[in-house]
C-alpha cells in the first residue's frame, strides 16, 4: 500500500472511530447502524450480516486492535471507546477518567483521546506479519492460508476448480461455512437454480447444507473427514459447474482473512473478451462495476489470464472482471 493511500485510510478510520466514541460509545444500541465503511472492512463485516453479527464482529475487531497497542495506551483506548464503562456513561464523562492528579484539563484529555484513536486506526493497517496473518484472524474460528482457483469459460457455461487450505483457530472444528456470490443472470429475475450449481467436492471432505442466504449468495458447508485441532491445516478441493455465468467477473470476498489467492481464468477462444481488468480490494457492491479505473490484464497465447493477491481483507473483493465480446 502506498504511503499516501495508507495515511488516507488511517485518517478515514480515525474519523469513523471519533464518531463511534460519541455518546456511550460501543455500548450504543444503534451501534450496527453507525459503523462506518472502513471499520466494517477492517472488522470483516459483510453486507448480509444481521445487526447482532455486525456488533459481535466490530467489538471483537476493536478489542483485537486495542490489544495491539502499547500496554500504557490500552486502558485509555478502552475508556475512550466505552469498553468496560457504565452503560450510561457518555463520552464527556469518560474523558474525565483520563485525567490524573491535577492534570484534568479537558483539552489535554481530548488530545489523549484523539491520539489513541489514531493509534487504533494505525494498528488496523499495519503490514501483515511474515506468516501473512491479519490482525483479526484470531477472532474467527478459521482463516484461509492459501486459495487457488481455475475458472474455465466455454460459451455461457463456466466451471470453477477451487483448492482451499484453511487453518483452524479452535479445537474440534467440524465444518467451515463457505459461499459463492452471484449476480442475477440477465435472462431471469428469479433466484439462481441451486440444482444447476453442481457443487462437488473432489477431495478433502463433503459439501452439505447448500442454501440461498440472499438473492445473490449461495452458502454451503464443507466438512473435513475429522474435526481439526487449533493450528491444524486442512485442504479442500471442489468443483462448481454453472450452466450460465451470471456476471462477467469472478471474485473472492472473504469473511475471514485470506493470506493468498491465485486466480487463473481461461476464456473461450471463440469469443475472447474486449478487455479484462484486475479487481483489487473493492467493496463487494462495486466489484462488478466496469466503470472505475483498474489495472488492465491481457490474455496470453493460451487465452488465459493469471493474477494473484496477498493479505486479503475480509469483506473486500479480489479477482478479475471483463467486458464480453458482445
Amino acid at each position: 500500500m502506498a504511503q499516501e493511500a495508507a495515511e488516507a485510510k488511517i485518517n478515514a478510520l480515525s474519523v469513523e472511530l471519533k464518531l463511534l466514541r460519541k455518546g456511550v460509545g460501543v455500548q450504543a444500541k444503534n451501534l450496527p447502524g453507525v459503523v462506518g465503511e472502513e471499520l466494517r472492512a477492517v472488522c470483516g463485516v459483510r453486507e448480509d450480516d444481521n445487526p447482532g453479527t455486525v456488533r459481535a464482529k466490530v467489538l471483537a475487531g476493536l478489542r483485537a486492535l486495542i490489544d495491539k497497542l502499547p500496554e500504557s495506551q490500552r486502558k485509555t483506548a478502552r475508556i475512550v471507546l466505552g469498553f468496560g464503562t457504565g452503560a450510561d456513561q457518555r463520552y464527556t464523562a469518560r474523558l474525565e477518567l483520563l485525567g490524573t492528579g491535577a492534570d484534568r484539563n479537558i483539552r489535554t484529555m481530548q488530545r489523549r483521546a484523539d491520539d489513541v484513536v489514531y493509534l487504533i486506526a494505525e494498528a488496523a493497517y499495519e503490514t501483515p506479519s511474515a506468516s501473512g496473518g491479519s490482525l483479526v484472524s484470531s477472532e474467527g474460528p478459521w482463516h484461509t492460508s492459501a486459495l487457488a482457483v481455475r475458472l474455465t469459460l466455454s460459451g455461457a457455461a463456466a466451471e470453477v476448480f477451487e483448492t482451499r487450505r484453511i487453518v483452524s483457530h479452535v479445537t474440534g472444528l467440524e465444518e467451515i461455512e463457505h459461499g459463492v456470490s452471484l449476480a442475477r443472470p440477465v435472462s431471469t429475475t428469479g433466484e439462481p437454480d441451486l440444482d444447476g450449481l453442481g457443487i462437488d467436492v473432489v477431495s478433502g471432505g463433503e459439501v452439505h447444507s447448500v442454501r440461498m442466504v440472499s438473492s445473490t449468495r449461495v452458502a454451503f458447508r464443507l466438512r473435513p473427514p475429522r474435526p481439526l485441532d487449533a493450528g491444524e491445516q486442512h485442504e479442500f478441493f471442489f468443483r462448481i459447474r454453472l450452466e450460465e455465468l451470471p456476471a462477467p467477473f469472478y471474485c473472492c470476498t472473504p469473511e475471514f482473512p485470506c493470506e493468498s489467492f491465485e486466480l487463473n481464468v481461461r476464456f473461450d477462444r471463440q469469443e475472447p473478451p474486449q478487455r479484462i481488468w484486475r479487481i483489487d480490494g473493492d467493496l463487494s457492491k462495486d466489484a462488478g462495476d466496469p466503470v472505475p479505473a483498474r489495472k488492465p490484464l491481457f490474455l496470453d497465447n493460451a487465452g488465459e489470464v493469471h493474477t494473484g493477491f496477498r493479505g486479503l481483507r475480509p469483506a473486500r473483493s479480489y479477482g478479475v472482471g471483463w467486458q464480453p465480446a458482445h
